[in-house]
């Protein structure tokens, strides 16, 4: 787009009436619409990316979009603020004795969250729309106003009766009904500034509004209504961000009126662009001492180039697109993997084998020996190639996985919601250290959200200090009944002098983010048991000098002061310390032996029997001596204390010896009965062992004699045998030649 804008070399240059400051006030305008337009076109196509309507929908093209975009900003999103806000108000120097001032925090404090409790979902939905804006477009904006009802009533004389002009008339007042402060969210593409490089250079905003033909008519005239643009409101700022479905746009016709808040002069203009002059011009409406009525921007990734957002989604845009294109390959190629494959047109039967469908199918074939020449079935079909499809899927499942880590590193979810180790080999001490240093990106994003509430709380509570009325605080602070109600009234005067004081509003990070109950608990009971070996060691201390009591109990807090919060504990604290600073023993009362000396020096003024100089060289003398006594009284006390902490000491250290001591002689104790048992037991197992094999040889000895003598008695009866058989040999060729 070509630069249309106009240059400015002077504000002189422009007359100041209502023309010529229309001529002035569109070229800023123009220019700053130039400067904006790049980032409300990438703004809304962010926008729609995080509901799902990405540019290749508007296109009707294909594809398969993973958003990941919508579940990293909704996770951030429900971390940073999961609760509606406690306001917290404190005097900016909190003094031990101004009441004044502690009771007009209370009073001011009750205002903020009854509001917040009246109107909780309307706070919600201002915070939770800034939140939103800051996390897609960018910038989250929040703006005050200040409201109030009057009514015309009759003056009332001293008798009551109406009062009445020279008419005869009655004669009316314009009384006060009703006042608030409310917050408004305010659309991140109706906002233009001027050129500058941060927030403290700024030098207008502007907000744009879209009122009806009667609205314009009835606050600047029917001329006004007739000469300004009207135009249909549309859900997009840009004309290339969004789709071209015009059903959602509004049915009225309104005109685009620019409120322009003006730093330098402390005005408020009016101006409607097409229309040639300006509709109203007002000083300071809110008298607020930083003039602006919204806080500073709740801004993405600015620079000090130019005071302008870059989103979050542009600093990681390439790898959400590279994970949609590797995502919608995985789709296709998941589509391609199917059972296909070409057939022998000859071979009907091969078609009948995968049509049927049925189990233990027997199909005859015709001419069966050509058949097992082609190569049977194998030689009849080709398949798909499966397995080349099934692994060129695998390796882009894996490229994408890879492809989603690196985006979540870059993004910092990985270490946000880091929550298991990262590999095996990965200790737990480990993974904690790393999701502790991970949360300070989220820890930083918290602080900023609840700055941003809190500052836009603090412009609430000046629009009240310097606007409402003392009756409408006090009804509305509901002190009635308060124990400090006598001073409620000088705390309402304190108050309507913003400037004298000069409160504290704040929102704190951990009563608006999502609360990690566990991580809660575990800090909280780890630093009970470290409290408890504290104060253990604090009651010795204690008990030799109470004068100690006031540092032990600051050295608490600060540690306390290290956990989210802490600050109501802390405010205990602080009464506990002022009440032992207090109750510290007076050490400014005088000393009877000096009264003692006193009186005597009296009495003998009075006998006369001594001169005035004498006298009060008495005592004098007598008060130097007294004060020798004392100063050699408080060294010896000191010596004393000295011992006794010396004492102390010594007698831990001996206890501590004497239990280690202790602790090693059970060891020792322990070992050895150890080692004895240990050769006991190895002794009765070897006797047990030396046993059997005494047994074991007695028993082998007696069964090996039995042995010999059972062969001795077989050798035996062998022998007596062989010799009968020999006998009976020698024998019988005698009885045969007998025969």
């Amino acid at each position: 787009m070509a630069n249309t804008t106009g240059s400015i070399e002077s504000k002189k240059d422009f007359k100041n009436t209502p023309t010529g400051q229309y001529k002035y006030w569109s070229e800023e305008l123009k220019a700053s619409i130039t400067a904006r337009e790049k980032w409300w076109k990438k703004a809304d196509k962010i926008v729609n990316r995080y509901i799902g309507k990405s540019q290749k929908d508007l296109n009707n093209s294909e594809g398969f979009d993973l958003n990941l975009f919508y579940s990293n900003t909704k996770t951030l999103g429900d971390m940073l603020y999961g609760n509606t806000p406690k306001i917290d108000v404190s005097r900016r120097y909190a003094q031990a004795d101004d009441d004044v001032g502690r009771v007009a925090a209370e009073v001011m404090e009750r205002l903020l969250n009854l509001d917040v409790a009246n109107n909780g979902s309307d706070i919600d939905a201002v915070l939770r729309s800034a939140l939103q804006d800051r996390l897609l477009p960018g910038l989250g904006c929040a703006k005050v106003r200040y409201t109030f009802e009057t009514e015309e009533v009759p003056v009332l004389d001293e008798s009551g009766q109406p009062l009445l002009d020279e008419g005869g008339q009655p004669v009316t007042e314009e009384k006060l009904i009703t006042e608030d402060a409310p917050t408004d969210y305010f659309y991140w593409g109706d906002l233009l500034w001027g050129w500058c490089r941060n927030w403290a250079e700024l030098p207008w905003i502007g907000f744009r509004l879209y009122l009806t033909k009667d609205e314009v008519e009835a606050r600047w005239g029917d001329k006004a209504a007739q000469g300004v643009k009207l135009k249909k409101q549309t859900k997009t700022t840009s004309d290339e961000g969004g789709d071209e479905d015009t059903d959602t746009d509004s049915a009225w016709m309104k005109a685009e009126i620019w409120e322009i808040w003006d730093k330098d002069a402390r005005t408020v203009r009016w101006i409607s662009l097409g229309y040639n002059k300006q509709l109203e011009e007002k000083e300071d409406p809110l008298q607020l001492s930083g003039f602006w009525p919204v806080p500073p921007f709740f801004i993405a990734n600015v620079t000090t180039t130019l005071y302008t957002p870059t989103p979050d989604f542009a600093l990681a845009q390439d790898l959400y697109n590279e994970i949609d294109t590797l995502q919608t390959r995985i789709s296709i190629i998941t589509e391609a993997v199917k059972v296909a494959g070409v057939y022998n047109a000859s071979a009907d039967n091969i078609k009948q084998v995968m049509q049927n469908g049925q189990d233990n199918l027997l199909i005859p074939v015709e001419n069966w020996a050509l058949f097992g020449e082609n190569g049977g079935i194998a030689g009849q079909i080709e398949w798909m190639p499966i397995a080349d499809i099934v692994s060129a899927l695998r390796e882009l499942i894996g490229v994408r996985d890879s492809t989603i880590q690196l985006l979540q590193q870059i993004t910092g979810m990985t270490d946000i919601m880091r929550g298991a180790l990262d590999n095996q080999y990965e200790g737990v001490g480990q993974t904690d250290a790393k999701t502790k240093f991970g949360s300070v990106r989220i820890q930083a994003l918290q602080d900023q959200f609840a700055r941003f509430a809190s500052d836009l709380m603090q412009l609430k509570a000046e629009v009240i200090s310097r606007h409402f009325s003392p009756e409408t605080i006090y009804q509305r602070a509901n002190m009635r009944y308060s124990k400090d109600e006598d001073i409620v009234p000088d705390a309402i005067k304190l108050i309507k002098t913003p400037e004298d004081a000069r409160l504290r509003i704040e929102i704190r990070p951990e009563s608006v983010a999502m609360v990690d109950y566990q991580a809660l608990k575990n800090e909280r009971t780890d630093y009970l048991t470290a409290l408890g070996t504290y104060m253990q060691s604090a009651v010795g201390m204690i008990e030799a000098d109470p004068a100690s009591k006031p540092l032990i109990l600051q050295m608490l807090q600060w540690g306390m002061a290290g956990f989210k919060g802490a600050s109501e504990i802390e405010g205990i604290l602080d009464k506990a310390i002022e009440a032992t600073l207090k109750d510290k023993p007076e050490t400014d009362k005088p000393d009877p032996a000096i009264q003692a000396g006193e009186l005597a020096v009296q009495l003998e003024t009075l006998k006369g029997g001594n001169t005035l100089g004498a006298i009060q060289a008495k005592a004098e003398a007598t008060a130097i001596a007294r004060q020798d006594d004392m100063a050699a009284d408080l060294q010896t006390a000191h010596e004393a204390h000295v011992r006794k902490i010396a004492e102390v000491g010594a007698g831990l250290r001996a206890k501590v010896t004497e239990i280690r001591a202790s602790l090693q002689a059970d060891l020792l104790m322990e070992k050895a009965q150890a080692q004895s048992n240990i050769s006991q037991t190895q002794a009765t197992v070897e006797g047990e062992i030396k046993k059997d094999i005494v047994e074991h040889r007695i028993n082998m000895t007696e069964e090996l004699a039995k042995t010999e003598d059972e062969i001795t008695k077989l050798v035996a009866g062998a022998e007596v045998e062989i010799q009968k058989s020999a006998a009976i040999t020698a024998n019988e060729p005698e009885s045969s030649n007998d025969d």
